[in-house]
Order: C-alpha cells, then structure tokens, then sequence
C-alpha cells in the first residue's frame, strides 16, 4: 500500500489485487479523454460506467467530486450522470455538498462542483461536524503549476467522515498526489493510479520530498 501505479486506473483495477476502504475522486473532464461535450456524451457516460463500476470499497462509499460544464451556451449536468450511473450500480445518494471553488468566471466551467457520496447497504459514515456543512468554501490551488482537482482542506472532511485511521483511501485518477499527502498527514493509507507520465513523476516527488505540516483543518 501508499503507492502510485503509473497506469490506466482499469489496469489497476483489473490487474492489481489492492484492498481499499474508501475511494475518493475527481474524474477526468470530456477533452483529457478526447470526448467533445454533447456530441460524445454517450461515450463519456460509458466510460465513467466502467470505471465506476470496477471500484469494491470495503466500506460502500464512494465520493465523487463533479463539476457541470458549459458548451455552446448550455449547460452539460455532469453530476446527474454521476448520479444516474451510480444508482445503476446499485449506490443510494447519501450525502451531496458544494465546493466553492473561487470568485473568478470560468468561461467553461463553473466556479462550484458538487461533492456527492454514494453508499451501499451496511457503508459506514461518522456524520462528523465538519462533514455536516452543505457548502464548503475552499479556494482551489495549485502545486508545481498543476491545479488541484480539489484542495486538501475539502479532502480531509471526506476521510475523516468515512474512514477511521489506518484506513486505505483509494484515488483512481490521483493526479499530483493531494489525496495522498492528505492520508499521509491523517493516518490514513492510500493508493492511486495516474495515467499521465509525468504528473505521476510529480506527484510521486512530491511524496518523497512531503515533510509533514499541521492539520488542514
């Protein structure tokens, strides 16, 4: 465990026999896979179908940070295809909160994103007082010029929610790493994959040289 496989999240999926308690992601947006907004949308909900529906948490949590996109002046609801995915594999919507992200405009993406819980019969939830707000405001950062998907602040209310320490956090898309580094610092373990060669680099540097910092929170 605490390792980054530098592969297709499927590879991982499929290949490796990793034990986790807990998954917790951003997914990719339609262009890093080559998908047109509208055009492809069948596609793209296909793709998140089968990923989705590979992920075996221990606990039945799933958490998916989502945000909607605009094409052509319309808005594409990415969070309902989560959401209608999910429900497909058998997932109950156990808790949905909005991450503020920051006061500029985005010309394609708006400057939310929901954070949506998906549970199981018998998923594991502490409903802890800093999980319980409906809006969390958390400025989005960047690390080495990569933008987070999501700021550790925001992660650190989902792990300490849904996992207890010494818990697996599992990232199929861990990018640069935050979620790692927020386990680290938390007590709890990880794995994540990155498809991307050189972020995965990035973010495994960042681990290596990771000195550890007060809490988030």
């Amino acid at each position: 465990m605490n390792e980054i496989f530098h592969e297709d999240c499927l590879d991982t999926l499929t290949k490796r026999d990793i034990k986790y308690d807990y998954v917790l992601f951003s997914p990719p947006d339609y262009d890093e896979l080559g998908y047109v907004p509208i055009r492809d949308d069948k596609k793209y909900y296909d793709w998140q179908e089968k990923v989705y529906s590979k992920l075996k948490p221990k606990n039945k949590v799933v958490t998916i940070v989502v945000s909607n996109r605009r094409f052509q002046r319309k808005t594409i609801a990415k969070h309902q295809f989560v959401t209608d995915i999910m429900k497909n594999l058998g997932y109950d919507l156990l808790a949905e909160k909005v991450w503020k992200k920051s006061p500029l405009i985005n010309l394609y993406r708006y400057n939310y994103a929901f954070v949506l819980s998906y549970g199981k019969k018998g998923y594991k939830s502490k409903n802890t007082r800093l999980f319980k707000y409906d809006t969390w405001c958390h400025p989005h950062k960047s690390y080495m010029g990569y933008s987070y998907n999501f700021p550790g602040e925001m992660i650190y209310r989902c792990i300490d929610n849904y996992t207890d320490e010494g818990d697996v956090v599992y990232d199929p898309f861990i990018g640069i790493g935050t979620t790692a580094v927020c386990c680290v610092e938390n007590g709890r373990n990880y794995y994540g994959s990155e498809i991307d060669k050189e972020v995965c680099k990035l973010g495994k540097k960042r681990l290596t040289n990771y000195k550890k910092i007060s809490k988030f929170i």
